[in-house]
């Protein structure tokens, strides 16, 4: 499943800066934390706070994350 992870307001869940793009299979879940990779810098550490998932007219599944940086 294609995966769009972006950074939120923790009170709006509004979708700001596209963190990373990537294909998984795992089920993501509200409240769930990730490290992101910047390039030489340190992590990136964000928690989930909304999935939404987008079903597609062929059936393929899209996944967008919100989720707000630690």
């Amino acid at each position: 499943m294609d995966v769009e992870l972006y950074s939120s307001d923790a009170f709006t869940a509004k979708k700001e800066e596209l963190l990373s793009r990537f294909q998984s299979e795992y089920r993501f879940e509200k409240g769930d934390e990730l490290y992101v990779e910047q390039g030489g810098e340190r992590p990136l550490k964000v928690r989930v706070i909304d999935v939404r998932l987008f079903v597609g007219e062929s059936g393929s599944l899209k996944s967008e994350l919100l989720a707000m940086k630690l």
